[in-house]
């Protein structure tokens, strides 16, 4: 068997993995809405983290306020920490952190440790974190105070989705939308291998007890619930409600921010519990592993013809595999965008051929941070999308 053959025998498990976790869990990636508010004490905090002011912080404000309207909940607040504020913002509490403040943590993880300070110590008090980009739907609202309501764990994650008008970057965004199967897999199983940072219910009482001080540089929401599962055991679960956010602006903004997850990963890798070490550890080799086979694959026609030999029983069930993974994506991507039908199945169309450059792009990084670690919170550029329906 040649190199490249083995290679593809150390991806497949994953691969087959991760059909596991969509199959499990596809057809309910986003539930039905509760039919009723229910009646509890609960007050949720929505808390937006942001380099600094913007109207993209201002659109995912609006898109808070108006959920809780149409669902009628009004207890509840929308706060921002930000490092800097050249925009004014309405409806909302904005909390900037001074240039003198010092923690362990750093970059987002230090924003916020700061935010703390602002947030109360209460079992009934819950905070949504989002990213600066994130619309929160009615459904988000009306999931989470029912998962509230229902006892919850009080860490939790829910679904999101990534629309984007540029076909290049929904697929690149499809590529992490089955890992949202696995997550919810995790937190319900209780072994958080990571934790998604937006979309990220936790009660204030917990967060206050466990902090964001943990030394994070990147990865801080997975080293977050490392640190939550140390201190507390098994506080996870999956809240439900959906959110819609935006893929990356450009290539460069997509590069940059897989470069921080992975070597995120890695550096979060001495507080992964020992016996999450295997999982751990090949999820990552399997990432490296993921630009050799998509760079690859556009070797074929010059490989050995031996190479052809194995075609049949490995390569093409895996490339079907490979390629359903992100049709199904593509599918929960557009479901809540205000895409017209005949784009959506074009959508489907242009993914064959762009899945693999898809896949170099969002595997590239992972070599590319061994030459040029990050040193610095590169900011993702993002722009605003208007999808909700």
């Amino acid at each position: 068997m040649t190199l490249y053959e083995w290679g593809w025998l150390f991806a497949l498990p994953g691969l087959l993995m991760s059909w596991f976790h969509i199959i499990r869990h596809g057809w309910r990636f986003v539930g039905p809405s509760p039919k009723s508010l229910p009646l509890s004490p609960a007050k949720i905090i929505f808390l937006i983290a942001a380099r600094e002011t913007s109207n993209l912080v201002q659109q995912g404000a609006d898109a808070i306020h108006k959920a809780c309207a149409d669902v009628a909940f009004n207890n509840y607040e929308v706060m921002a920490t930000v490092q800097r504020t050249p925009v004014w913002l309405r409806g909302i509490k904005v909390i900037q952190v001074p240039e003198s403040f010092t923690c362990k943590s750093q970059f987002k993880a230090r924003q916020l440790q700061y935010a703390l300070r602002y947030l109360p110590d209460s079992k009934d008090v819950w905070v949504l974190h989002l990213d600066e980009d994130a619309l929160v739907t009615p459904h988000c609202i009306s999931s989470i105070l029912s998962y509230i309501a229902k006892g919850g764990k009080p860490v939790a994650n829910g679904p999101s989705v990534f629309p984007d008008s540029n076909p290049l970057m929904l697929v690149a965004e499809t590529n992490r939308q089955w890992t949202f199967y696995w997550l919810k897999d995790q937190l319900l199983s209780g072994r958080p291998f990571w934790l998604n940072g937006s979309n990220l219910l936790i009660r204030s009482d917990v967060e206050q007890q466990v902090s964001w001080d943990s030394g994070a540089v990147f990865s801080e929401d997975s080293r977050f619930g490392y640190m939550a599962w140390r201190q507390l055991g098994n506080v996870f679960g999956w809240h439900g409600g959906l959110t819609i956010e935006a893929a990356p602006a450009n290539i460069k903004g997509l590069l940059r921010q897989r470069k921080r997850w992975y070597w995120g990963s890695w550096l979060n890798l001495p507080k992964v519990p020992t016996v999450w070490w295997p999982r751990r550890l090949y999820g990552l080799l399997c990432w490296n592993a993921g630009l050799v086979l998509a760079l690859a694959f556009w070797s074929l026609p010059i490989l050995k013809i031996e190479t052809w030999g194995m075609l049949i029983w490995l390569m093409l069930p895996s490339a079907i595999l490979w390629q359903g993974r992100y049709q199904q994506g593509i599918y929960w991507n557009l479901k809540y965008s205000q895409v017209s039908s005949l784009k959506r199945v074009g959508y489907h169309f242009l993914a064959v051929p762009l899945v693999p450059v898809a896949d170099v792009l969002c595997n590239v990084s992972t070599w590319w941070a061994w030459v040029n670690p990050p040193r610095t919170f590169e900011i993702t550029s993002k722009k605003a999308w208007e999808v909700a329906k």
